[in-house]
């Protein structure tokens, strides 16, 4: 388990385009209590993490 960096944190919060399981995933590719997770500033699986951040760094890329 580990915790995401601030700064990553607020990026998946700020641009998630809503708050369902569908828009979460579609987006990031995480679950919605996941998201809640990152939300509460609790740690998340590292191999979740791991996704996200290449998912992230996808999207800067493209």
């Amino acid at each position: 388990m580990i915790h995401l960096p601030a700064e990553i944190a607020d990026y998946v919060l700020r641009s998630c385009p809503a708050r369902t399981e569908e828009a979460v995933m579609s987006r990031f590719g995480i679950s919605y209590n996941t998201f809640r997770k990152i939300e509460r500033g609790e740690p998340i699986r590292a191999s979740v993490a791991h996704r996200l951040l290449e998912r992230i760094e996808e999207e800067r890329v493209a």
